[in-house]
């Protein structure tokens, strides 16, 4: 049923975050977000957004994988190759936004 396949998710999730003590830094993502909002620095926003990034490049390490366990040997390799530089990826194109493209080039 949709409901016992929903439970599952949430309990493969819950299994899945509670696995990592680095994780736990999800919780600088909101406040990451906000911080501009709430009229921080600067220099503290991006401070929260590099504490922030980190468990999320590890949770997307994680799901690549967890993804990469249920296709072929190709794929996967494709799919670790393509994710695995989505961080420099995320970071290059808000660089590029802001106007700094030689943050971009080093």
């Amino acid at each position: 049923s949709h409901e016992g396949s929903q439970h599952g998710f949430m309990n493969g999730s819950v299994k899945m975050l509670c696995s990592n003590r680095l994780y736990v830094l999800l919780l600088t993502v909101p406040v990451a977000v906000a911080s501009s909002s709430l009229g921080w620095s600067t220099g503290m926003t991006f401070l929260l957004s590099c504490i922030a990034i980190l468990p999320l490049a590890g949770l997307l390490g994680d799901a690549t994988e967890q993804v990469a366990l249920h296709t072929n040997e190709t794929l996967s390799g494709l799919l670790n190759a393509t994710f695995g530089n989505a961080t420099e990826l995320i970071v290059s194109v808000f660089a590029i936004r802001r106007g700094l493209l030689n943050v971009v080039q080093t």
